[in-house]
């Protein structure tokens, strides 16, 4: 006999209202888990249940043996996975969702070296829309801040910030006069990342506002930065999305020192009474990476 094992069989019976369901989902007889029941009490010299025929029953020093033992095996779970994690290469499936304007470009930069980092971590990644509350089926969410969302059951941590900044191709700007000022830019066609309007209004983080158009929009951000490689106009876009245009001289910035409000990217995940130590890589792994 020892204490974990009792406390553990303890938590089990409260939990299923049963003894014999609690020794099913043990594998013990209904004789041994009485004898650890009985042990526990000995040990803490006070009675834990009440027991009939057809009732069990919490006494008031069970109840408060119960709430406590909880917290305790759970911390106690923490430990060894912790532990575990230390010396065991991690391995599983993390399911991460991501609406497009994240997940298209730069969280797929982060993932391709995050699974040559953790070549026995598979990764998952599901499209979810702008605002989705967290899903119980996905390990963690990446995105904007959501509005308005106010849960104890979930964990939000601050990834990274940014502003959304004006890009175009080297070629389609060789076509104009050189752009120095914010207002030369209504005159240009502007890419919109937008179903619908051909006309939209920013307000940037100068107090500047400014009405955009263009002839091409798209709600897929991966298909907007496409447009602008191919000399198509203008785009206004996190710097996150574009790092490999960037670099190769695909995309060039305009008007550096103009920029929309800083935009912050959180990572939504589960409050587990112990560590998911994949989540918790994965997470750290994107903050290194930004």
């Amino acid at each position: 006999m020892d204490w974990i094992t009792c406390t553990k069989s303890f938590v089990t019976v409260i939990r299923h209202g049963s003894l014999s369901q609690a020794a099913n989902s043990l594998d013990i007889s209904n004789s041994a888990l009485s004898k650890r029941l009985s042990w526990l009490e000995q040990q803490l010299g006070v009675p834990l249940l009440k027991r009939t025929t057809r009732h069990l029953s919490l006494t008031d020093a069970g109840d408060v043996f119960f709430q406590r033992s909880q917290t305790l095996l759970d911390h106690w779970q923490q430990l060894i996975t912790e532990t575990t994690a230390t010396n065991e290469e991690m391995s599983g499936t993390l399911h991460v969702g991501a609406p497009l304007s994240t997940g298209s470009h730069f969280l797929i930069n982060v993932i391709a070296a995050f699974c040559q980092r953790y070549p026995n971590i598979n990764i998952t990644l599901h499209t979810i829309t702008p605002g989705q509350l967290p899903d119980l089926n996905l390990d963690i969410i990446i995105c904007s801040e959501i509005d308005n969302f106010n849960s104890a059951s979930y964990i939000a941590t601050p990834l990274f910030s940014d502003n959304a900044r004006f890009y175009a191709s080297p070629t389609y700007l060789e076509q104009y006069d050189p752009i120095e000022s914010p207002e030369q830019l209504t005159q240009h066609n502007c890419l919109l990342l937008n179903q619908h309007n051909h006309v939209q209004e920013y307000a940037f983080d100068n107090g500047l506002t400014l009405g955009l158009q263009g002839n091409f929009t798209t709600s897929n951000p991966e298909i907007l930065i496409a447009s602008a490689v191919e000399h198509m106009g203008l785009i206004l876009i996190s710097p996150q999305n574009v790092q490999r245009e960037l670099a190769h001289g695909l995309l060039i910035p305009v008007l550096t020192h103009l920029q929309l409000p800083q935009q912050t990217t959180f990572a939504y995940y589960l409050k587990l009474n112990y560590q998911h130590t994949k989540t918790k890589c994965f997470i750290d792994f994107i903050k290194q990476s930004t």
